[in-house]
Formats: structure tokens, C-alpha cells, sequence
């Protein structure tokens, strides 16, 4: 049986719980059944003996006179020596000492369900003075005081039935007791009242559990005490260890619970303040990754602090500004070694993080200038005999000087203006060139123009190079290459038809 704690009352004294025979072991639960048993067999042994004796006097003694057998069979089956005076009498004395028997009887086998459910334990004196009434029944019984003696067995068997359903009211006066105790610091009280709500109901899961709390309450209290002195001493980290300890030996005393919650408390602002200062001079020093672990620490403590909501705003302002002076670090390499491609990209990075970063800004056009004329300074280089043409040298020409107004050239540019004022140099320089045909051979030079039929002609032309093309009716056509070079003195070309188709 369980009871649920309620709120203590004013309570008549407890009677005492302890029997007169209190030195004996307090019977274990594994016996209550078999004291049950044992007290049964007894009662239906003497139920059994009580007919065969009334039984076998009956049949012994039915041959006499009605009268005589009456008196002779109350004499037999009265233990207490009970006299009828008449035949009157006979009759009613032994209705009489039927129903004393049919009441100790009663009495018998409640006794014995009661002392099976340990009642010598828990009824305390209430159970001996109903002892002793049983007893005053017994001795009146003897004295032949047959109606006393019935009164006395129904006034015990009353009591005791009043006794047993005041059992479930003792329990939960014990378990209140134990629980009052508890909260008190009282150990032995604790463990006393507890122990005797086990003994009212030793299956009750409220007087268990009290009892293993009072069996600890002692060491709980010294955790607790310790705790409380290591916290006055701000020794938080003892002060926690030991609160903890008494938490896990007791989960339910609230003291310990509370303080070690006040503690951890202390602790994680300790630790967070911590956290906060180790960031802000990470932060400071300029060492992102460090302010970054500092933050991540302090946002574990307190997510939504507002310190810790502005830190990731200047966290990420640290973090980008190191990332626009790292591009910014690049571009300027790029810029120094002349690769304006690999500039112009880094500026664009930057202008993706902060479209205001004055450097990319101004770097991205510069970088798109100079790549252009890169661009064009190469183009002139790589195909020189493009120069030929009127229109591509004044092209090269206006490139070149664009190139010569850069304030403080590299390497490369400069490498690009030589090269290019070399190519233009030499393509305005004419070089002797003699063709010789067969007079039958009509000769075109592409760009130069038509050159008719010749036996042997000569021109002054350009440095490149140029495509003959000879045709003549009735032959195949001729295509032939001329390269003129400006260091060449003379160059000499034969462009003539002789195929027949």
C-alpha cells in the first residue's frame, strides 16, 4: 500500500508501536505466510476436536434419560465446569456456552491474521491491552462467568478490527513524520519513522525510498556543508564537486540541489567572462582565429548575450577586413609583376566583399588599362608583318606612344616597347627585291598590286612577307612566299609558269 504526502496536521499522540516482547527480531516478510498457515491449521484442528467431542458424548449417553443426557453432555462439553440447576436451565446454559466458544473462536483466528500481519510490531500498546482483555475473557470463562466472558472476546474483537483499520492512517503518520524529519536534518528521526511505515506496509515504495534517503541523509548534509564552505572560500570548482556528490547521493534535498545550481552558475559567468576578455583581446591583436574560439566558447555559455551577438558583428568585420588586406596583398604582387589579368581578378574579389574598397576601385581600372595595352603591345610582337599595311602601322604607332606615357614602366612593358619601336623601325625600311620571270607570266604581288609580264623586275619593299601568285593561260598557276627581312641586302625570287594543264 502507498499514501500520498500531504500537508502535516495536529495528531493525537502516536500510541507506542513497540510490543511488550520488543527484543525480538521484528519477523521477516518471507514468514508472514507461513505464521498464517501454521495459525489456520491450529483453529481448524480445534474446530474439528470441538465436534467429534460433542459428537461421540452425544452417541455415548443417548440411551438415558432426556434430562440426565442434557446436564451429563453440558458437564462434557463444558471446560469450564459450567452447572445447570433444572432442566429448564440445561438448555439455555448450553446456547450460552455455544456462543462463547463461537465468539474465541472468532477471536482466535483474527488474532492469528492480525499477529500474521505483524501486528505485535505496529500495534504497539493498543494490541497488549487488547491482549489483556482476551486474558480477563479467558478468566472469566474459568470463573464460569459466561455472558462477561462473551462481552470481553466481542469488545476485543472490536478493538482489534478498530486497530487494523487504523493502520493506513498510522502509514501515512509515519511517512509524514519521515519526510518532516528529512527536511529537518533529522537522520535518526528520519530513519526511525520510516522504519516504522516499512513495518505498517513493508512493500510501500514511499517508505522504502525515505528510508534510503535517511540512510544517506547524514552524508548527504556533509557534502552539503563542504560545498558551502568551498563557495564561501571561491574555491568554485571543490564547491561543485562536492554539491554534486550530495545531488547524486540524494536527488530530492533540495539545498544541495539549489546551491549546486548557484555555484554552476557562478562558474559559467566566471567562465564566460572569461571567454569575453580572451576575445576582445584576440580581437584587438588582430588574431581572428583565436577571437573566433574565445567567441565560440562564450556563445556556448550565453547564446544570446548581447556581447556575444555584437562579438560576431566585429568577428565578421575583423574577418573580412584581413580578407580585403590579403587580396589587396596579391593585387599589389600582381600589379608589381606586370600580370594585369591576374590584378584585374583580385580586385573584383575584393569589390564582392566590400563594393566600396577604395583599392579595388581603382586598381580595377588601372589593372583593365594596362591589360588592354598589354594585350596590344603582344599582338604587335607576334604578328610583325601585319606592320606592311599603312593602317596597321599608324595603329601601332598610336600604341606605342600610349605605351611611352605609362609613368614608371616594368620590366615588361618596357621589354614591349623596345620590341615594338625595333618592328616599326624596321618595318618603314625597304629591302632590294629582284623577280625574274618568262615574259609569258602574268605576276601579282598581294598588297603591292599587279606587276604584268617581266623577264626581270626590281622593287624596294618592307620587311614581312609577302605572296607571289604567277598565271598563265593553258599552265598552272604558281604561288610562291617571299620573305623580306630587314637585315637582307638583296632578296631574289623566279615566278614563272611551266606546268601545261
Amino acid at each position: 500500500m502507498t499514501t500520498q504526502n500531504s500537508p502535516p496536521v495536529k495528531r493525537p499522540e502516536e500510541p507506542d508501536l513497540q510490543p511488550p516482547d520488543a527484543g525480538e527480531d521484528i519477523p521477516r516478510k518471507g514468514n508472514l505466510l507461513f505464521v498464517l498457515m501454521v495459525a489456520f491449521t491450529l483453529f481448524l484442528i480445534l474446530d474439528i476436536a470441538i465436534i467429534a467431542y460433542f459428537f461421540l458424548v452425544h452417541k455415548r449417553e443417548k440411551v438415558r434419560a432426556p434430562v440426565q443426557q442434557e446436564r451429563h453432555f453440558v458437564e462434557e462439553t463444558n471446560p469450564s465446569g459450567i452447572e445447570i440447576a433444572d432442566e429448564g436451565q440445561s438448555s439455555a446454559g448450553l446456547e450460552t456456552l455455544r456462543a462463547v466458544e463461537e465468539k474465541r473462536n472468532s477471536w482466535l483466528k483474527r488474532q492469528a491474521m492480525a499477529e500474521a500481519d505483524d501486528i505485535r510490531t505496529w500495534g504497539g500498546s493498543d494490541f497488549t491491552a487488547l491482549l489483556g482483555k482476551v486474558t480477563a475473557a479467558e478468566r472469566s470463562l474459568a470463573d464460569k462467568q459466561y455472558v462477561q466472558a462473551e462481552s470481553l472476546y466481542q469488545q476485543a474483537i472490536d478493538e482489534l478490527q478498530t486497530l487494523l483499520a487504523k493502520k493506513p492512517a498510522m502509514l501515512a503518520e509515519s511517512i509524514d513524520a519521515g519526510n518532516a524529519a528529512l527536511e529537518a536534518g533529522d537522520s535518526a528521526g528520519a530513519v526511525k519513522a520510516f522504519t516504522r511505515a516499512q513495518v505498517l506496509s513493508p512493500t510501500d515504495q514511499q517508505a522504502m525510498h525515505g528510508l534510503a534517503r535517511a540512510r544517506t541523509l547524514d552524508q548527504v548534509l556533509a557534502l552539503y556543508q563542504k560545498g558551502l564552505d568551498a563557495e564561501e572560500q571561491a574555491d568554485l570548482k571543490d564547491a561543485q564537486a562536492f554539491l554534486l556528490e550530495a545531488k547524486n547521493l540524494d536527488p530530492e534535498y533540495l539545498p544541495a540541489a539549489q546551491a549546486l545550481h548557484r555555484v554552476q552558475s557562478r562558474q559559467a559567468e566566471a567562465e564566460f567572462e572569461r571567454a569575453m576578455g580572451g576575445f576582445l583581446q584576440a580581437l584587438k591583436d588582430g588574431r581572428a582565429a583565436e577571437a573566433n574560439k574565445q567567441l565560440t566558447l562564450a556563445a556556448g555559455l550565453r547564446p544570446q548575450s548581447p556581447a556575444v551577438l555584437e562579438g560576431k558583428k566585429q568577428l565578421q568585420q575583423l574577418t573580412l577586413q584581413q580578407r580585403l588586406a590579403r587580396i589587396q596583398t596579391e593585387y599589389v604582387r600582381f600589379v608589381h609583376a606586370e600580370q594585369w589579368r591576374q590584378a584585374q581578378e583580385r580586385c573584383k574579389q575584393a569589390l564582392k566583399i566590400d563594393p566600396q574598397a577604395s583599392f579595388a576601385l581603382v586598381g580595377l581600372r588601372e589593372a583593365g588599362r594596362r591589360l588592354d595595352l598589354d594585350i596590344a603591345l603582344q599582338a604587335i610582337l607576334d604578328q610583325p608583318q601585319r606592320l606592311q599595311e599603312q593602317d596597321v602601322q599608324q595603329g601601332a604607332r598610336q600604341t606605342l606612344a600610349f605605351a611611352e606615357s605609362v609613368v614608371k614602366p616594368g620590366p615588361r612593358l618596357q621589354a614591349q616597347l623596345t620590341a615594338v619601336k625595333r618592328q616599326l623601325q624596321a618595318a618603314s625600311l625597304q629591302v632590294p627585291v629582284i623577280l625574274r620571270s618568262d615574259n609569258e607570266t602574268e605576276v601579282v604581288i598581294y598588297r603591292i598590286g599587279r606587276q604584268g609580264k617581266f623577264n626581270r623586275r626590281e622593287l624596294r619593299l618592307r620587311p614581312g612577307r609577302y605572296t607571289v601568285v604567277g598565271s598563265r593561260p593553258g599552265y598552272r598557276d604558281v604561288r610562291k612566299v617571299l620573305e623580306v627581312r630587314a637585315e637582307d641586302e638583296q632578296v631574289n625570287l623566279d615566278i614563272d609558269c611551266r606546268e601545261v594543264i
